[in-house]
């Protein structure tokens, strides 16, 4: 079954740079997003205009310790035992993709996101853009 979901257009009463620089402090952890454990940069590339960076995020799963467990023995016994785990129970983590590229001289930030950790279970694709938009 796939499932859609588009989030409300949201507008920031503030100069894009700031937002920019406001997101961009996430990283690599953010003490006022507790789910958010941390990210590494993968890649990054920038040309003056064009700054494309690409990170793997960790997040913190909230799920009851039996699942977990159950988690791990089944990766385990199939011989496919998870080299990203962090923990003995294997999903204390969740791991995700995150590519941004802002191009500073159409003032856009796109955020396109995909899950790494479950990807035999389920298939996640986020696209997020931050854009100026004229009337603001």
């Amino acid at each position: 079954m796939v499932q859609k979901y588009q989030s409300p257009l949201r507008v920031y009463k503030y100069p894009f740079e700031l937002v920019i620089a406001a997101y961009e402090r996430r990283f690599p952890t953010c003490e006022m997003i507790p789910v958010f454990v941390g990210s590494d940069t993968i890649s990054e590339s920038d040309d003056g205009v064009v700054h494309v960076i690409e990170r793997k995020c960790r997040i913190n799963v909230e799920a009851p310790y039996l699942l977990k467990k159950a988690y791990f023995y089944t990766r385990f016994y199939d011989k496919q035992c998870w080299k990203g785990r962090d923990s003995i129970s294997g999903v204390d983590f969740v791991y995700f993709i995150q590519r941004n590229t802002l191009d500073r001289r159409n003032r856009i930030l796109t955020i396109e996101a995909w899950n790494e950790s479950f990807v035999n279970r389920i298939t996640i694709h986020e696209l997020c853009t931050y854009r100026v938009i004229t009337y603001n």
